[in-house]
């Protein structure tokens, strides 16, 4: 909770006035059976399941990649000997623009912030080894995510898999691509809500148990707006690809629903953030239930991925984060989180590095083996504090929603630039807090120290990736079928001309060993290349 001294008002981190106590007033109008219920039971605002943690611990999921696929395969083996219980792919930005490795304008980002995967012959190299029959993956692409998924796929059925006994999640999200990332060469808003809603009809059908799509508001609190905008940026995330198939009517809407997930940062507000995911999870049911009248128990459970803040993680002082993370964690569990990435305390500086990534996975095995909060459901429901600022935040976060939908719900607000334009003026205004010292940063605007007191070991990311990548782009193309290739490339063009699903066509591309930037420039070909408004 953030303060400010001067003028004597307490308030949240989104700027929600607290007063010194609270009482059953404050919450009279609160109805048990309406509001809360038990854990498992609707409208979920307690947890997802009657017994959460003691039937089942969170996934540890870490965010990680980086060089080559090689190189990450190795990461991804080690991080499963320390205990990770999940693995999550973070792409480099030549993939995630649907570019390739030998792409002359990217070369610089090859292997940096990620791992680049071209081809299935990356996508292989980089699960050689892993059991991914018996772990969840999250194949966590953006506007091209589908192209990623059907890598992976392919790559599973060569192993005899079946993908319908395969679990994980692929976040397939327009928000995070094309509102809150400025890649190059990307599709329309409008055009990448279809090609990624055929994604979560085709996963429906065929990998049942596989979450085609999760609705993901972290990078959107990344850029400034506060818990309740979070919220709301959420749902209307959601009702933009309930509306998209609304209007194609090809499947049921409680199949397309069933396989829905969610992905929110947690932040320093400990209360505030505990409050935000209970609030989601009630919001959730309510507009499945009452606004889409969806009676199926299945599609009124939001299952939620939380991870630690990046923007609260300060290069001074960087070991303070190691707290900053441990809280977020700590918040996240206590909101009831299907699974949760902490981030490393290094992260403002470099890639994580070996002893941070560590720590990262023994924060996560600490809040479950050593804190007992595992032992009951929701243990701090019924805190006349805490429900009040759930439903304060549910209320802001309805109000919030209703502007969005004003300027013509999540996909024209893209288009438009006015999500963007709201992202600008929430950064600035926190700006403004920092340097007024209005909110207080330790390390960076109070307790600042002249030296120094933590010595901190960079991570270095491969240099050669690019050349390692290109040499193998080159070595793939002389040795595959390039015949088919180009009739998989052309049935492709095909079939998102005529409005078709075209996942089977893009399994077909994938399993030729065609590559990202051949298939993502089918699309571009069609629709054209969209860059993100900047909002002023």
């Amino acid at each position: 909770m953030q303060h400010k001294e001067s003028e004597g008002k307490f308030e949240t981190g989104s700027g929600i006035p607290v007063k010194v106590a609270y009482t059953p007033d404050d919450v009279r109008d609160l109805d048990y059976e309406r509001d809360l219920a038990l854990p498992g039971v609707p409208p979920y605002t307690r947890g997802v399941y009657p017994t959460m943690y003691r039937g089942r611990l969170w996934t540890i999921r870490r965010y990680s990649g980086y060089g080559t696929p090689e190189e990450t395969n190795e990461l991804y083996r080690h991080e499963y000997r320390e205990g990770q219980t999940g693995f999550s792919i973070a792409f480099d930005t030549p993939t995630n623009s649907g570019l390739d490795s030998d792409d002359p304008r990217v070369g610089a980002d090859v292997g940096i912030g990620g791992v680049p995967v071209c081809s299935l012959d990356d996508m292989e190299i980089l699960f050689e080894g892993l059991p991914i029959e018996k772990v969840a993956t999250s194949v966590t692409g953006k506007a091209f995510s589908h192209v990623q998924q059907a890598m992976y796929f392919a790559m599973a059925e060569k192993r005899g898999l079946e993908l319908k006994e395969l679990r994980g999640t692929t976040q397939a999200d327009i928000l995070t691509a094309l509102g809150c990332m400025n890649y190059i060469d990307q599709i329309a808003p409008r055009h990448a809500i279809r090609l990624l809603a055929d994604l979560v009809e085709w996963s429906s059908e065929v990998a049942p148990r596989w979450h085609p799509v999760s609705f993901d508001t972290y990078n959107a609190r990344e850029n400034g707006v506060n818990a309740y905008q979070e919220l709301a940026i959420l749902m209307a995330d959601a009702i933009a690809y309930i509306e998209e198939e609304r209007k194609r009517g090809r499947i049921p809407l409680e199949q397309y629903i069933r396989g829905f997930s969610f992905n929110m940062g947690s932040h320093n507000d400990f209360l505030e953030e505990i409050a935000k995911f209970r609030a989601a999870r009630r919001m959730w049911y309510r507009l499945v239930k009452d606004r889409y009248g969806i009676d199926d128990a299945r599609c009124h459970i939001l299952r939620l991925h939380v991870q630690s803040s990046g923007i609260t993680h300060t290069t001074q002082q960087p070991l303070n984060n190691l707290m900053r993370i441990a809280f977020q964690v700590l918040a996240a569990v206590l909101g009831g989180a299907q699974s949760v990435h902490a981030n490393g305390y290094d992260e403002g500086l470099c890639l994580p590095t070996e002893q941070s990534m560590l720590l990262s996975i023994r924060t996560e095995q600490i809040v479950q083996h050593e804190t007992n909060v595992i032992n009951t459901a929701d243990p701090l429901g019924g805190s006349y504090y805490l429900e009040w600022l759930t439903n304060e935040l549910e209320t802001r976060a309805w109000q919030y929603l209703k502007r969005i939908e004003e300027a013509g719900g999540l996909v024209e607000a893209l288009e438009s630039g006015w999500l963007q334009g709201e992202f600008r003026k929430a950064i600035i205004e926190h700006q403004k807090r920092l340097e007024t010292v209005e909110v207080k940063v330790v390390g960076v605007n109070c307790f600042e120290m002249e030296e120094e007191p933590y010595q901190v070991r960079l991570f270095r990311p491969n240099p050669r990736a690019a050349e390692i990548q290109t040499e193998k782009l080159q070595k793939l193309r002389r040795k595959r079928d390039n015949q088919k290739v180009e009739e998989a490339l052309r049935e492709l063009r095909e079939v998102t001309k005529q409005g078709e699903n075209v996942m089977p066509a893009v399994m077909k591309g994938v399993g030729a060993y065609a590559t990202m930037g051949e298939i993502c420039n089918v699309w571009r070909d069609i629709y054209g290349t969209w860059s993100t408004p900047i909002g002023l």
